[in-house]
């Protein structure tokens, strides 16, 4: 039988990648802030001899705008990013239930509203389309005639 992705599922799988890469410039703009304030801090600690702690209070006090205290926060933002981009390729190719499952977990710690739509449409059984289990296509005629002598065979076990 063959299983496809139906085109709500598509078209929410396209969505949460869009989300993703989205919030995953945002987590990289941040990480560059996280590293533009700690080559300040590193430098400053150079030029005057004195601890970390001590340099974040000194640039404070000359006005300087701080990135700190949000790393853990972006550190796990990009993580979850590169895991949802892996995790939506992987359910879009192979397309199972438990693989989408663990994506719109995923995809919910990324984008909020993805990982809802995600599981939506996976939870309400509308992410796939069923193909026909019994069409087959007889390529050539050799193929077709030993379909119907098996059709003939079938046909003649049945009256018995």
């Amino acid at each position: 039988m063959e299983n496809r992705l139906s085109k709500l599922a598509k078209i929410i799988i396209i969505l949460n990648i869009v989300f993703t890469l989205t919030i995953g410039i945002v987590h990289g703009y941040n990480v560059h802030r996280i590293n533009e304030t700690n080559d300040k801090i590193y430098q400053v600690m150079d030029e005057r001899d004195i601890s970390r702690h001590a340099a974040i209070e000194f640039l404070e006090a000359e006005g300087e705008e701080l990135y700190i205290g949000g790393e853990f926060g972006v550190y796990f933002g990009v993580f979850m990013t590169f895991v949802s981009l892996v995790l939506l390729y992987s359910f879009a190719k192979y397309n199972g239930f438990f693989l989408g499952f663990f994506t719109a977990g995923a995809c919910f710690f990324t984008t909020f509203i993805g990982g809802i739509l995600l599981f939506y449409v996976i939870l309400s059984e509308k992410s796939q389309v069923y193909g026909k289990s019994d069409a087959y296509s007889l390529n050539t005629e050799w193929e077709k005639s030993i379909h119907k002598k098996v059709k003939a065979i079938d046909a003649t076990s049945d009256k018995d």
